[in-house]
């Protein structure tokens, strides 16, 4: 199986579809993961998985505005804690 992550840059409309199909009443903070990056960071992301690939899609404050503006939406996400931070 694949793994991909995404971020805000290089996500399509497919990847906004997905993302939209999986969680139809939108998201919030406990849908998202917590990943250990090799430098010691963390980075927060939302999981979406197809039959053959796992998507991690990178939240912060870009994605956040570009998802808003897809959908039409407002998500209820606490900006500073998905940015990528050291712990």
């Amino acid at each position: 199986m694949n793994r991909i992550i995404k971020n805000y840059t290089n996500i399509t409309e497919k990847h906004i579809a997905l993302i939209t199909d999986s969680y139809p009443e939108g998201f919030g903070d406990d849908d998202l993961t917590t990943l250990s990056m090799p430098d010691g960071k963390y980075l927060r992301c939302l999981e979406v998985r197809t039959e053959d690939t796992i998507y991690l899609f990178r939240i912060d404050s870009e994605m956040i505005e570009k998802l808003e503006e897809a959908t039409d939406s407002d998500f209820d996400i606490d900006l500073d804690e998905a940015e990528i931070s050291e712990e």
